[in-house]
C-alpha cells in the first residue's frame, strides 16, 4: 500500500483521483480548501474499505500549507499529485487582460504546486517517490488560441518549473511527472469535452505508475503520448 497526497481533491479530476486510488487499496491524503463544503469527498473519508484522510489546505496560503505539513508530519509519501488548479475568469487575451485574474491564475497554477512540493519533499524523498503536476496541452507553445492566455501561461510556466525540478530531484531518486489529463467533462472542461473524468484518471494513474527516473521531466498526456513544450 502506498500513500498519495492529492491536492484539489474536492471535485473533478482530484475527486476521481481520490476515488480510484483509494479503490486500489492505497492510503489517500486528500487535500482541499474548505472540506466542510466538500460533501462527496467527505463521504469517501467514511466509506468502508477506503483509507481516505481529508486534509484542509489552501495551496495559495503558506500558513495553510504549513498547518497541513504539521498535521501530516514525517509520514512517508509515495506519490504527491499537484492537481489543484483554476481556469480563471475572462477576459484573458493579451490585449484585453484582467490582471487580477492573471495574478490569481499564476498563483494557483504555477506558484502553488512548487510551494506544496517544497513543503512535502522530505516526505517524498523518504520513499524515493514521485512528484506529479497536472498540466495541460494548452501550455504548449504550439497552442495558438489566445482567449485563455492567463491559464495557458500558467501551464507553460509550471511545465518549465517542474522540468527544472526533475533535473534537481533525479540525483535524489525522486521522479517528476508532468501530465495533461486531456479535455475532460468537469466543471472546468464543460459538458462538451471529449473524455469522461473516469477515463482520464485511469490513464493518468497508468502513466504515474509507469513513471521512472528515465522518463522524469517529460511532458505527456493521460494516454502516454508525448506532448510538445
Amino acid at each position: 500500500m502506498a500513500t498519495f497526497l492529492i491536492t484539489g481533491a474536492n471535485r473533478g479530476i482530484g475527486l476521481e483521483l481520490v476515488r480510484q486510488v483509494a479503490a486500489a487499496g492505497h492510503h489517500v491524503l486528500a487535500a482541499c480548501r474548505g472540506p466542510g463544503r466538500a460533501k462527496e469527498l467527505m463521504a469517501l473519508e467514511g466509506k468502508d474499505g477506503y483509507d481516505v484522510e481529508v486534509v484542509p489546505m489552501d495551496v495559495t496560503e503558506a500558513n495553510s500549507i504549513g498547518t497541513a505539513k504539521a498535521h501530516i508530519g514525517t509520514k512517508p509519501i509515495h506519490v504527491l499529485i499537484n492537481n489543484a488548479g483554476i481556469m480563471g475568469d475572462d477576459p484573458q487575451s493579451p490585449l484585453d487582460m484582467n490582471f487580477d485574474v492573471l495574478t490569481r491564475v499564476l498563483t494557483v497554477n504555477t506558484v502553488a504546486p512548487l510551494r506544496v512540493t517544497k513543503a512535502f519533499l522530505p516526505n517524498v524523498e523518504a520513499t524515493k517517490g514521485k512528484v506529479i503536476v497536472i498540466s495541460s496541452a494548452m501550455g504548449s507553445f504550439g497552442y495558438e488560441e489566445t482567449s485563455k492566455m492567463a491559464y495557458c501561461t500558467s501551464k507553460t510556466a509550471v511545465n518549465r518549473l517542474f522540468r527544472g525540478l526533475a533535473s534537481e530531484l533525479r540525483p535524489k531518486g525522486v521522479a517528476v511527472g508532468i501530465f495533461s489529463p486531456g479535455w475532460v467533462r468537469t466543471a472546468m472542461g464543460g459538458p462538451s469535452a471529449a473524455l469522461s473524468v473516469e477515463e482520464s484518471v485511469r490513464g493518468l494513474l497508468q502513466q504515474i505508475e509507469r513513471l521512472d527516473l528515465a522518463t522524469s521531466g517529460s511532458f505527456s498526456n493521460y494516454a502516454g503520448r508525448k506532448l510538445d513544450w
